[in-house]
């Protein structure tokens, strides 16, 4: 296979030792895309070599500490010398995080944060049964019906865009149900336009679409580069399901009636300033019947067009008891090459078949692809620092403001350390220990032993609490992270196997298209309008 890729096959014989205590973790991970087909992802190099499955089981021996690296390379000299030859199973057992130096943060967050989203009601008609600001959700706030005041939204905007440096930022709108308290959201793009004439406006908002009427259409019509992401379930049995209003009735026929006026008086093929798309949360079982029905409903019974993006997202189940019936949490006619991705995994199989809507499809798994692709590796030497996890640099990118005023990181995270507040700005201080010092030192000592170091993903949402990095992260946090990072290798090699060029073509269309959205129109807002 291609050498330019890390890719080289290995030839070992078999070797039967006793365990012994060295910790080799660390080293590294084998993964296979058919029972035939094993790969080894090399965490000091960021190389992947194939194997087959006696190789495969020589590696996992070693892995797993079944026997040492000592004694591999003393009983198998082709091994030691490949191994010698390009570095593999020598990654350092200390990485340092690629982190700023407090100075250099300031400087990163000061005038450079892109996208201010304010929290302008915590208030909502609707209470969807896997809402996060319920009770199975201990770590988000309840339900209120608390509103943003006007001093407070105004006073974030200029406490950002005062200072800011560049010519184009993201004004996005979150609640609750952000259309509930319409007059501010309408109030604060009119200010912003007013005040910062030069600076032009990427606005953007989340609804549950059951209280849009066309004269708030009309007003987005008028804006320039508006983006409306639609919370849409399904078909009318699916969204119903857990999508309902306060007193229990399902909210299906008034969503579709928004998406409809949408599609009459804001919507127009060809005019990509005033766009929108769906995100579909996708509850369990995770059923390859119930995803082609989804897809099904969407292209071919909603006929949405085909430049209306539709996201799929996982259930955040929390302590939310959830009826998986007999088939459990994913079905069996998934595949299970997986452990962790259904929905990618149901994504990509349709791909390998060739199946109609590849561009679309291949959207699902595209940020797994890039990832993989991506990926640090070190061709001449090791890898001796690695990304600070998936954690951004915490107001820079986003910044969240509450109703009450109070800054954080962003939408996704429940108790977390403030940033600032709208009246006194940003904590410098406070952000660096907590989102960095304390950081540093709490997982520096975890991810010594771990070969997802390089790559993983995980971030503040999940190891931070009111007081700051949790006291013991649960090791579910790590785990999950380790069986999406094999899944996306899994599925990036299947694809390379199938066809490297088509593959490589591909993910250089969709990494010229993110960066052309960076900064522009495509900012994150995730989860859901509630």
């Amino acid at each position: 296979m291609p050498n330019q890729n890390g890719i080289r096959a290995i030839e070992v014989r078999l070797i039967s030792k006793e365990e012994n205590n060295m910790s080799n973790a660390r080293f590294g991970m084998v993964f296979s895309t058919t029972e035939d087909s094993h790969y080894f992802y090399d965490s000091g190099t960021g190389k992947v070599v194939s194997c087959n499955t006696q190789e495969k089981k020589f590696l996992e021996d070693i892995l797993n500490n079944k026997i040492s690296l000592k004694e591999a390379c003393e009983n198998n000299q082709e091994f030691a010398v490949l191994i010698s030859e390009e570095k593999l199973f020598a990654c350092p057992e200390e990485r340092e995080f690629l982190i700023p130096s407090k100075e250099e943060f300031e400087e990163l967050i000061t005038g450079h944060c892109e996208q201010i989203i304010l929290e302008v009601t915590e208030a909502c008609n609707l209470r969807c049964e896997y809402c996060i600001y319920h009770e199975h959700h201990p770590e988000f706030r309840g339900f209120s019906n608390r509103n943003m005041t006007k001093e407070v939204a105004l006073r974030s905007i200029d406490n950002v865009l005062r200072s800011y440096k560049k010519d184009r930022f993201a004004l996005t709108f979150y609640g609750g149900e952000p259309l509930i308290n319409y007059q501010l959201i309408k109030e604060s793009i009119l200010y912003t336009q007013k005040k910062y004439p030069n600076i032009k406006l990427d606005i953007s908002f989340t609804t549950n679409l059951t209280l849009l009427r066309k004269e708030m259409i009309d007003f987005f019509k008028s804006l320039d580069n508006v983006y409306i992401l639609c919370s849409l379930d399904g078909p009318k049995d699916f969204h119903d399901k857990y999508r309902k209003y306060v007193n229990g009735n399902g909210t299906f026929e008034e969503a579709i009636k928004g998406i409809q006026l949408l599609r009459e008086h804001f919507y127009f093929e060809g005019d990509e300033e005033h766009t929108f798309a769906i995100n579909c949360v996708v509850t369990p079982p995770y059923s390859k019947k119930n995803l082609d029905r989804l897809a099904y409903f969407f292209r071919e019974e909603l006929k949405l067009p085909k430049d209306v993006s539709v996201s799929y997202s996982y259930l955040d189940r929390g302590q939310m008891q959830v009826d998986l019936g007999s088939s459990g949490l994913i079905a069996d006619d998934i595949g299970g090459k997986l452990e962790a991705s259904p929905i990618e995994e149901w994504a990509l199989d349709k791909i390998i078949k060739k199946e109609e809507r590849q561009e679309e499809l291949f959207s699902i798994i595209s940020q797994d692809m890039l990832r993989v692709a991506k990926r640090l590796r070190a061709d001449d030497g090791l890898i001796e620092k690695t990304y600070f996890h998936g954690n951004c640099v915490p107001g820079q990118r986003r910044i969240y403001v509450n109703v009450d005023g109070t800054y954080k990181v962003c939408e996704r995270i429940g108790a977390s350390p403030t940033l600032g507040n709208h009246i006194s700005g940003y904590d410098i201080d406070k952000i660096y220990k907590e989102y960095y010092k304390d950081y540093v030192e709490y997982f520096k000592r975890i991810c010594k032993n771990c070969w997802a170091q390089p790559m993983c993903s995980i971030c503040y949402e999940r190891t931070m609490d009111k007081d700051g990095i949790k006291k013991d992260v649960p090791d579910s946090v790590c785990m999950g992270s380790r069986r999406l990072i094999r899944d996306a290798f899994i599925s990036y090699y299947r694809l390379y196997e199938m066809d490297r060029e088509k593959l490589e073509e591909t993910l250089q269309k969709y990494e010229k298209a993110r960066k052309e959205a960076e900064g522009i129109r495509q900012y994150e807002v995730y989860g859901e309008s509630l």
